[in-house]
């Protein structure tokens, strides 16, 4: 089995770390999902929806099951590089704070793979 490396990009950090202030099971959450989508990063669910897709990468935009929140879930926008057998988490939000996605980091990180 090969193994899936995992980057941040951008502000994500930052994000996560306010976040976990809020929600101490974070980071435990977060762990969890990176051995889920290790076993199939673009696959069919219902809790992943494919923003975009391309030759060179796939932007999914998931749940994040938090324990914190019992029955509520963050939302969670990473990238896929098949070639490269890497995620890159972009952005990760609560969705009462933030209704929909960045659009424009999503076209932002586009862009930083063209050059």
């Amino acid at each position: 089995m090969t193994t899936i490396h995992f980057e941040f990009w951008g502000r994500f950090e930052k994000e996560l770390k306010r976040l976990t202030k809020k929600f101490r099971s974070l980071p435990e959450d977060l762990e969890r999902l990176k051995n889920v989508i290790a076993l199939d990063p673009t696959g069919p669910s219902q809790h992943r929806t494919v923003l975009h897709r391309s030759e060179k990468v796939c932007i999914i935009k998931g749940h994040l099951f938090c324990r914190t929140l019992r029955r509520d879930s963050l939302r969670i926008i990473y990238a896929y590089h098949e070639d490269r057998i890497t995620i890159v988490w972009i952005e990760v939000y609560h969705k009462a704070d933030k209704a929909n996605e960045d659009r424009g980091r999503i076209e932002e990180y586009l862009k930083s793979l063209q050059k």
